[in-house]
């Protein structure tokens, strides 16, 4: 860490820094510190409500800096940040009140969970991640790029190609931004907030009442991945489940439109944490599909809508004139000449508008509304786009209900990423920063006061020893014995943390295999991704026929992104005889042409010998699979002839090369390799297909790739960019 820091004071240096830093000093002393960092002018205009929320963090054991500045750039943030890490007490977080430049993140598309957008062909806007993890993760090293001409808050960094390529954030972050869509006097709205910050951290206030809410189109509508979530939120919130109102869980087939269903639960203000299952956009979260019809009335009135809305979208593509359109449709569908009496573009599309506005949960709705839930999570695309001037989760804390804070992301999502690991450490008292740091992404963020913590089930030392005992392997084996299921995964996480010798793959399997909690044999499969080994590969084996369907989808997932051999028998199996778990059918089915595909096929013709009695349900899966591995197994060939030929179109063999990053064939590798090798290709080629082998991270070849990739820049000379781009996957690979 000395060396990193000594990094980036240097890099800090050359920056050209300019513009008045203040530093008001902590009044007390504490433990662990925090930092408030805010712009002049926001000080200026709210310093009584700062220096309230400053003597309300200070009176809950935090020692505060208040640090402001005519902030220029975010690297200037970034050095005063460094100044009081480098100081004791333990810096623990920092907030970033009012107009803190943003810093947009290249080069780091693996760090995100789901977002791979071209950055050689797409707006820098829209293909860089909006991310505070340039200022909390002070492991990853970046290059300036330049600053956006639009908006002058808004900086483009590149994660450097010899800068640790795994998110480890030193300590956590939250923004305090205004959403300025809203209207009103941004000033004035910030300095109400934080006097309601300060008014919800006087009282006690147990985690024992939490509402999840799942919505359409959300991991396959799967009914099994909704129900299973209960099992792990026992475990995570002991203490609401005392009554029905305690312990709520909300699906979108509840009701025809469920977001008025919503409204009421926003308004409750017993409720500690909301949790959205749903897709989203900055301005919107998308809460349930059009209802289905009802009785055969209903059934025409949606037929003659759906044809109403196709020929306007047929007339607006300028398909034919009016007249045409109809005549076509009314011929095809042998419809009565006068079915198109009432047909009106205008009203087709006000009807349209006004039964979509019934699917969504919008800005609009949000702009009057109270909501109470103190802790909302938005498991959604965009929500947390804190860059733009309107944004959903900004809507949430500046309201006057009791929100104080959310967690939202400025890019798109995984469905299938685990949004509530290690959640329960909320109930024993840990700050939310603190949570959203150990599971933290490059899009993911807090949105309003970090700190925010609920009252602990027990008096507990857990959030300071987070800070200050991290390395005290003794602490975390203590931890291990709690009674705890989310605490155990901490201290299995610290361990593993501290686990130099890289010793602790065994002892997780274990733990895997034995232990009775979901979140814990969760957390147990996650940290043995790391080390990519044989126990992990065994744990993949086993988690595919997990009780927990979160277990068996991410097992799942991980049998592609493994490609064992070893795993062929049990996805098939689970593939073929457990077709109810739709997600987890769904990743199997995208992991499986990735297994060797001539021990695919012999897995598939043992299980029709021995299975020659089976359905005509499964029979069909069977052949369906086999042309499946079929139709891969042609286009495989077909690809790498097209990658390996130099006269090959070179749009063509990056844009299939980008395709490798989701889909690693592990049988390919040689053949990727001597592309990266190959002086003849196109230099572009050379280097995308580098940074596409950085995505077998968890393939159980990675040690293989890692060392030829070692060796090729060890026997040659190549050219600087592709030698970088080689580097980084190195780096990755470790």
């Amino acid at each position: 860490m000395r060396r990193i820091i000594l990094i980036l004071s240097l890099v800090i240096l050359i920056f050209p820094v300019s513009g008045k830093v203040k530093i008001q000093k902590p009044q007390q002393q504490h433990p662990t510190a925090f930092a408030i960092i805010v712009d002049e002018i926001t000080l200026e205009k709210t310093k009584a409500s700062i220096e309230n929320y400053r003597d309300a963090l200070e009176a809950e054991g935090l020692s505060v800096y208040i640090v402001s500045g005519t902030w220029k750039n975010p690297n200037q943030v970034k050095a005063e940040i460094i100044k009081i890490y480098k100081r004791q007490p333990s810096l623990e977080g920092v907030v970033f009140i009012g107009d803190i430049p943003v810093a947009l993140i290249r080069n780091a598309q693996h760090l995100t969970t789901a977002f791979k957008m071209n950055e050689e062909t797409f707006p820098f806007p829209e293909s860089s991640v909006p991310s505070d993890r340039f200022y909390d993760d002070l492991h990853l090293t970046f290059d300036f790029i330049r600053q956006d001409s639009v908006n002058p808050l808004h900086f483009y960094y590149k994660l450097r190609e010899d800068s640790p390529q795994n998110l480890n954030p030193t300590f956590y972050s939250g923004r305090i931004k205004y959403p300025t869509e809203k209207g009103g006097d941004k000033y004035e709205a910030i300095s109400e907030y934080l006097e309601k910050v300060v008014r919800e951290k006087k009282k006690s206030n147990k985690l024992d009442c939490f509402v999840s809410f799942t919505g359409s189109g959300y991991n396959s509508d799967c009914l099994i991945a909704w129900m299973d979530e209960r099992l792990a939120l026992t475990e995570s919130f002991p203490l609401a489940w005392k009554n029905s109102q305690d312990a709520r869980f909300l699906n979108y087939r509840m009701e025809d439109y469920m977001k008025y269903r919503l409204f009421d639960e926003l308004q409750r203000d017993e409720v500690d944490i909301m949790l959205f299952h749903e897709h989203g956009s900055p301005e919107r979260q998308y809460i349930c599909d059009i209802p289905a019809p009802n009785g055969l009335q209903g059934y025409m009135d949606y037929i003659k809508s759906s044809l109403y809305s196709t020929v306007k979208q047929e007339i607006e593509k300028k398909k034919g004139s009016p007249e045409e359109i109809k005549a076509y449709f009314i011929k095809k569908y042998a419809l009565r000449p006068d079915f198109f009496n009432d047909f009106s573009m205008e009203e087709i599309s006000r009807n349209d508008s006004l039964e979509r506005e019934k699917t969504w949960i919008t800005l609009h709705d949000l702009k009057e509304m109270k909501t109470y839930p103190r802790f909302v999570v938005f498991d959604a695309c965009y929500n947390g786009s804190f860059h733009q001037e309107g944004y959903v989760a900004g809507y949430y804390i500046f309201n006057n209900g009791n929100t104080i804070v959310t967690q939202g992301n400025t890019r798109n999502v995984l469905q299938d990423r685990w949004t509530i690991e290690m959640i329960g450490l909320l109930s024993q008292g840990i700050r939310i920063g603190q949570w959203n740091r150990l599971v933290a992404t490059l899009e993911g963020h807090i949105i309003g006061d970090p700190t925010f913590h609920f009252s602990p089930i027990s008096s507990n030392t857990l959030g300071i020893d987070i800070v200050t005992n991290k390395n005290n392997i003794q602490t975390w084996e203590n931890y291990l014995a709690s009674p705890n299921a989310d605490v155990q995964a901490l201290a299995l996480r610290m361990l593993v943390e501290n686990d130099v010798n890289k010793n602790m793959s065994s002892r997780l399997l274990t733990i895997f295999k034995t232990s009775p909690y979901n979140s814990l044999r969760m957390e147990a499969l996650k940290l043995l991704s790391r080390y990519a080994n044989h126990d992990f590969t065994e744990a993949i084996r086993l988690g595919l026929y997990d009780a927990y369907e979160l277990i068996r989808r991410n097992s799942a997932t991980y049998v592609g992104k493994c490609g064992d051999p070893q795993l062929t028998e049990a996805a098939i199996d689970v593939f073929l005889n457990y077709p109810e778990a739709q997600r987890v059918n769904y990743a199997l089915q995208g992991a499986i042409p990735l297994l060797p595909l001539d021990e695919v096929q012999k897995e598939i013709t043992r299980y029709q010998t021995k299975e020659s009695d089976t359905s005509l349900s499964r029979q069909a899966t069977i052949k369906s699979l086999q042309q499946q591995i079929e139709k891969n197994r042609t286009n495989n060939i077909r690809t790498l002839a097209m990658l390996q030929d130099i006269s090959s179109p070179q749009e063509k063999q990056i844009s299939t090369i980008r395709y490798v990053r989701n889909y690693p064939r592990h049988a390919n590798i040689e053949t990727y390799l001597s592309i990266i090798n190959n002086e003849k290709q196109a230099l572009n080629v050379r280097i995308n297909m580098a940074e596409a082998l950085g995505w077998f991270n968890y393939s159980y070849r990675k040690d293989e790739i890692r060392h030829a990739l070692e060796n090729m820049i060890a026997m040659k000379k190549m050219p600087e960019k592709l030698q970088l781009e080689i580097q980084q996957t190195i780096n990755r690979l470790k």
